[in-house]
């Protein structure tokens, strides 16, 4: 087991000095290859009732405006920083006492001040405090009883840097191109967090404006939300300066951001990328994005960033792990979601940065200029965001096909886990920190840009965005709950005849964001007179149960004589539980298509006949039926099987026109549920027949791709997306030519020493991995360990995942444990990847695993190097990936030798799994799709 530890260890003996670079996310799109989980981010619904409203700050004092101080040695690793602030305060309620939030800061003194009408400060006394560790409320206790008026409270304190996790005000580091660690001390305050770099109102709509300065050695610059007004020297700390920010606009304590490094800056007119020296020409894609959307989003929303902020300044965090921050005027991202390097990285890599960058400047206005009043509206910020990601990218860059992605991405992440009868609704309260941010899920992200997205096509794009114009101009620098967002909208639109007479926005929307889950559409023809009864309930994935909810659905339809998908004009409107079309125009033998292009956020079934002649149509003309809807098609079929709301074959008949379809999305929504049987089915009696299936649907596409390692330099995206999908499946599977071809390229990458072309490295390297070499094992690690780009070292764990050598991979798992000098220089999230890649990527690294961790000691210094966690995961992703007899046998011996390693609850959950998957091949949906695939096959 431990012999194989040299084999990846003694290539990097003499490279340590290049290393040190920080992880990322994946390059291809982690929910283009996951099962569409139900179960994931699941909440139980809330009442206000239920809310502890005690986590809530008093409301007889607001703050008007911090002064912080801070002085820092992070240079040098320390983490100890000292602090002071100024609050600036009115007093709106007579009271005794000034409540602000803190969390782990030592309060080392403080003093409150009255302000006179001149504007002079007058000694009130240094009041006593206390703090309750329950809320983090410190509270000030003035002795005596404060009148309406102004103050100041001035208070002192220390805290330290975090290193276990990005929170707060917290340290990271890099290795320069001299092998020597540097350190960066940067920020993340939202949601809470604030509180742990100085004592604050840490509540939305507690806006205040903020002066910052930072004293920090002179060899390093800060940065912040606004402009260096000065950088002095710092009295009495030699070789230190003091960099000075102006004023803030009035704004939330979560939006204030710093950073100090000794980075380097590429600048294009008022914006700036901030990058380690030696990662800066890896910048320039981040800043020209940033230019372009910027200004596309300004022209959007009719309000131009500039009239309220100075600068934008953009800034890449080594080791970050992933996300991004949208700091008014800072943004602050993982390296992956804003370093790019055409040489290393992939389209993916493109695509997410643009959307990112889309994202997190859109909070700009949505967030930063209008905040939500309070967390329960988080949906204002997340849900605006996450549809002009998408949006913004792609006002940014007509021509990559950006909104292509949006529906696979986002509309079909969240019917999954908003299909849960224990999900919440999109308004939501919380007090605790926790509560907070659980509130930051697919319902906040997903499910609300969805429902946006809806109702910016519903009420039409122009007058949408007047609506939004309206909104923002009338919240300005203030907080908002959704009745300001629906009044703006509605006056956009009063007058315009666009909805009917007596409907508001707000009657609709509030259907929507009040109440959990989302609708199926039922679709009943009547093929005699061409009429249609249309219905409404609330779609559960596993189940049917009577509901009383009602949504005002919009809806629009395409037939065969009228295919208008284009026509996004008009809507009707189904406002109760059932109602009937008179006619459609349809003929009994043309299909009907509801929810054009899937803007809707609901789904939609029909009688099994308009079924039928939908398949038929696909069969003849994919392309007779829009592209979203293709994919709408796939999703809701498939989805509406599980439910028992038709039968299972419907839906596998109706995939098999894949074998002539050639765009992404639909073979996007298709890939979700090739996994979810390949899950059920792989090392099973019936694997062969659903191959078979498989063949039927790849073989065609696959065919016309040719010599898929090659990438021409005009390919378009979508075609990069669907290559990778299609060769992955073709390889999975076994195709000769899939294989042959990932082989010849991997072994030409390592006779040459030359990388293969990054828009195809997982391909060509975890397929070119089966049967390779110790030889060229050791290459492909050798290019992940000293490569200085994040995103592409985490492309290539994964990849050294696939291999199919049990002993290359115990020796990759031997290096996420390593302790010696090289080793340290993996990033923090680079150790668990590993593991993860090795159980991902089939059951020979499950194998490995078992083998490895079946040892005490082994298991012990895992658990000790990357926690327990670590081993709870490996044991429940093994479960889940257990298919067969022998496969059982082995987890059982695996459970028995970690023994109390691992907790009762993580072995009975483990159990659980296992009696799930079981159970499923005497259920119906198991007993119908292995007899569909057996009478395929046959």
């Amino acid at each position: 087991m431990m012999r194989r530890l040299p084999l990846l260890v003694l290539l990097i003996s003499g490279t340590c000095a290049v290393l040190g670079q920080r992880p990322h996310k994946p390059e291809w799109s982690e929910r283009e290859f996951e099962l569409e989980n139900p179960q994931q981010q699941q909440q139980q619904p809330r009442s206000d009732d239920d809310i502890d409203q005690s986590y809530r700050l008093p409301t007889d004092t607001v703050p008007t405006h911090y002064s912080i101080r801070l002085h820092t040695n992070l240079h040098t690793g320390a983490r100890a920083f000292t602090g002071a602030v100024d609050i600036h305060l009115d007093v709106i309620v007579p009271t005794g006492h000034i409540t602000v939030h803190n969390r782990d800061l030592t309060i080392v003194s403080a003093a409150l001040f009255a302000k006179q009408d001149d504007g002079l400060l007058v000694e009130f006394g240094f009041p006593e405090y206390g703090y309750d560790a329950r809320t983090e409320q410190l509270t000030f206790h003035a002795g005596q009883q404060l009148p309406l008026g102004s103050y100041v409270l001035t208070i002192e304190y220390t805290g330290l840097l975090q290193t276990s996790s990005s929170s707060g005000f917290f340290l990271k580091s890099y290795v320069n191109d001299e092998g020597v660690r540097r350190y960066v001390g940067t920020t993340q305050f939202e949601s809470t967090n604030a509180r742990m770099a100085f004592p604050c109102y840490d509540e939305p709509l507690l806006k205040a404006t903020h002066t910052l300065w930072i004293t920090h050695t002179a060899d390093y610059s800060a940065v912040s939300n606004m402009p260096a007004e000065a950088v002095e020297e710092a009295a009495g700390h030699e070789g230190y300066v003091t960099t000075k920010f102006g004023a803030t606009p009035k704004m939330s304590t979560y939006l204030l951001a710093f950073g100090v490094s000794d980075f380097d800056v590429i600048e294009d007119g008022k914006q700036q990328l901030y990058a380690r020296p030696n990662a800066i020409h890896e910048a320039q894609f981040g800043l020209e994005a940033g230019v372009k959307i910027l200004d596309a989003l300004s022209e959007y929303t009719y309000v131009s960033y500039y009239d309220y902020m100075p600068k934008l300044s953009q800034m890449a965090i080594p080791d970050r792990g992933g996300g991004a921050m949208e700091n008014w005027g800072l943004v602050k991202y993982a390296e992956t979601g804003l370093l790019f390097n055409p040489s290393r990285n992939t389209y993916r890599t493109r695509k997410g940065i643009a959307v990112v960058i889309a994202h997190e400047l859109a909070h700009q206005w949505f967030g930063d200029l209008v905040g939500p009043q309070w967390w329960s509206y988080i949906w204002l910020n997340e849900g605006f965001a996450e549809l002009y990601g998408y949006v913004g990218a792609d006002l940014a860059y007509p021509n990559e096909g950006y909104w292509d992605l949006y529906t696979v991405e986002n509309i079909h992440t969240a019917f999954g886990p908003d299909s849960s009868d224990t999900i919440r609704p999109m308004t939501q309260d919380a007090t605790t920190p926790s509560g907070i941010s659980g509130l930051f899920d697919t319902i906040a992200y997903d499910k609300s840009g969805s429902v946006i997205n809806m109702f910016r096509t519903v009420l039409g794009d122009d007058n949408f965005r007047a609506g939004l114009k309206i909104y923002l101009t009338n919240r300005q620098l203030d907080g908002a709950v959704a009745d300001d967002l629906y009044a703006g909208l509605q006056e956009a639109i009063d007058g315009k005849d666009v909805l009917p007479e007596g409907v508001s926005v707000k009657l609709l929307m509030d259907s929507w964001t009040t109440q959990p889950g989302y609708p199926v559409l039922n679709v009943r023809r009547n093929y005699d007179d061409g009429s249609v009864i249309v219905s409404q309930e609330r779609f559960y994935a596993d189940k049917r149960v009577p509901n009383d909810n009602i949504w005002y659905i919009p809806y629009s339809f395409a037939s065969a004589s009228d295919p208008s998908f284009d026509d996004l004009s008009s809507f009707d409107w189904l406002a109760q539980k059932a109602e009937r079309i008179a006619e459609t125009g349809a003929a009994a033998d043309d299909w009907l298509i509801f929810n054009k292009q899937q803007t809707g956020y609901y789904r939609v079934n029909y009688d099994a006949h308009n079924w039928l002649l939908i398949a038929q149509a696909l069969q003849k003309d994919p392309s007779a039926i829009h592209r979203f809807n293709r994919a709408q098609l796939i999703n809701d079929a498939f989805n509406l099987a599980r439910a028992e709301r038709h039968d299972m074959a419907l839906a596998l008949d109706l995939l098999t026109y894949l074998a002539n379809e050639t765009e992404y999305a639909p073979w996007a929504a298709a890939n979700t549920v090739l996994t979810y049987f390949y899950d059920k089915l792989r090392g099973t009696a019936h694997y062969h027949d659903f191959i078979v299936y498989v063949d039927a649907l790849v073989g065609k596409v696959f065919d016309g791709l040719g010599e898929f390692v090659a990438v021409p330099e005009d390919e378009p995206l979508l075609h990069k997306y669907l290559k990778q999908l299609i060769t992955t499946w073709a390889c999975r599977v076994g195709y000769t030519e899939c294989l042959r071809q990932t082989s010849e390229a991997l072994s030409t990458a390592v006779e040459t020493n030359t990388p293969v072309h990054p828009d195809v490295q997982y391909v060509v390297y975890c397929y070119g991995l089966k049967g390779a070499s110790d030889d060229v094992y050791r290459w492909l690690f050798n290019q992940m360990i000293t490569s200085k780009n994040e995103a592409e070292r985490q492309l290539l764990i994964d990849t050294l995942g696939c291999a199919q050598d049990r002993e290359q991979l115990t020796s990759l798992l031997s290096v996420a444990l390593g302790g010696n000098a090289e080793l340290d220089s993996l990033l923090s999230g680079e150790r668990s990847r590993i593991v993860s890649a090795i159980y991902s990527a089939g059951r020979v690294g499950v194998e490995a695993l078992f083998e490895a961790l079946s040892s005490p000691v082994y298991a012990q210094e895992f658990v000790g190097r990357l926690g327990q966690g670590a081993l709870n995961s490996v044991v429940s992703n093994a479960a889940s990936r257990t298919n067969n007899e022998a496969e059982l046998e082995q987890l059982e011996n695996f459970l028995a030798a970690l023994g109390d390693a691992v907790s009762a609850d993580t072995v009975e959950a483990a159990l659980r799994t296992i009696s799930t998957k079981e159970a499923w091949f005497t259920s119906y949906e198991g007993v119908r799709s292995t007899t569909y695939f057996a009478d395929f096959s046959n």
